[in-house]
């Protein structure tokens, strides 16, 4: 896209590319193992942890991805291995249920009881033939009162237990704590980290793939020693961060016409390091609303 109108070339830019990243490859693994392991008794699930913007939506979304529905003419329904859904904000049971109807584009009431929702769930993933169900932010379990969160653990057991369905969970460190805290579905999850990205060279190999897919005109030596210890310290070695720091700057490079990412043009670009993003409210301050 090297010569394509600077609209198409920053598009791509911000749009990203996937990058075979040794945690994401990993945890990619062992969901194909999920995939291809038989309906049982007590299916295995994974537990995916990370900080927040460490990649795990994104290894959800690429699963997905390979294995999309497989919809065929001579068919009498479509065959959906793989559905994913965002936790609830809370855990209620019921909007569990309603999104993974709308996952699936099944029509329901909402004024519909629980159970027959769960029962049209349990019908139509036996219909379509799921296999495996990506939760996403897991550790919104965690917004509602003890009894609220047990009953959605049992909710989820359940769910697991009678469709056999094997369960890919991911959120933050609280997810542990989530999921865990019941040990009978702790125990059947395995556990992986999506670490910080600390290693200098393992930066360098990311930002030097990075370059070579960002259509810039110029050569930013983005693995340089100055260049690599820039990106660490305003994204504080925050996968994501790294990610839209540098394609932000790819952006603002085109819009300048400089065609590459300097140190003045990272230093001059509007960035609030994650660490600041966090700010707490403090007493007496008011909130516009």
């Amino acid at each position: 896209m090297i010569d394509a109108p600077d609209a198409e070339r920053q598009n791509a830019i911000l749009m990203g590319s996937w990058m075979s990243l040794t945690p994401s490859v990993k945890a990619l693994e062992f969901m194909e193992f999920l995939l291809r392991h038989p309906p049982s008794t007590r299916p295995p699930n994974l537990l995916l942890i990370g900080d927040s913007h460490s990649g795990k939506s994104t290894v959800l979304e690429r699963f997905l991805s390979l294995h999309g529905p497989v919809v065929s003419p001579e068919a009498e329904t479509s065959v959906v291995d793989v559905v994913v859904i965002t936790c609830p904000p809370e855990p209620k049971i019921k909007a569990l249920y309603m999104s993974i109807l709308d996952a699936l584009l099944v029509p329901y009431k909402p004024n519909a009881e629980e159970g027959a929702m769960y029962s049209q769930i349990k019908l139509i993933f036996r219909k379509v033939s799921v296999k495996v169900l990506l939760i996403d932010e897991i550790n919104n379990t965690l917004q509602g009162p003890p009894l609220r969160q047990r009953q959605f653990r049992n909710a989820l057991k359940n769910l697991a237990h009678d469709t056999k369905v094997r369960m890919v969970t991911a959120g933050t460190y609280d997810a542990l704590n989530a999921l865990t805290i019941d040990e009978q579905l702790g125990s059947r999850f395995e556990t992986m980290y999506m670490p910080r990205w600390k290693s200098d060279k393992e930066v360098g190999t990311l930002l030097a793939t990075m370059e070579k897919r960002i259509p810039l005109k110029k050569p930013s030596d983005l693995k340089s020693v100055a260049m690599l210890r820039l990106v660490k310290e305003r994204a504080e070695d925050s996968l994501g961060d790294i990610c839209s720091l540098v394609r932000n700057a790819a952006v603002k490079a085109i819009d300048t016409g400089v065609e590459q990412i300097t140190e003045a043009l990272i230093n001059d670009l509007v960035w609030t390091p994650p660490s600041k993003r966090r700010r707490s409210v403090q007493p007496g301050v008011q909130l516009a609303i």
